[in-house]
């Protein structure tokens, strides 16, 4: 049986499509130290460590339009699925 830190990613960078945000604010609501909304209603990175990964992996996987880029130490992508 696996322990929740072992399923817990190992996120090592934390990205917003800025052309792709709508300004949903989902990612604000689940990750609020890691995201926070600029002036024109556009996700931002507040801080990238701000949140536990859990969190941070549940606020990218809540956008709606996947403008939260998720990447492990080695530079694989985490979040989207690709």
């Amino acid at each position: 049986m696996s322990t929740p830190q072992e399923q817990e990613p190992e996120i090592a960078s934390v990205e917003v499509i800025r052309e792709l945000c709508i300004g949903a604010a989902s990612c604000v609501s689940l990750a609020p130290e890691t995201f926070e909304l600029d002036p024109e209603a556009k996700a931002i990175i507040k801080n990238p460590k701000g949140n536990p990964s859990a969190d941070i992996l549940a606020a990218a996987q809540s956008c709606p339009v996947n403008a939260i880029i998720l990447k492990d130490k080695r530079g694989n992508q985490i979040w989207p699925k690709v």
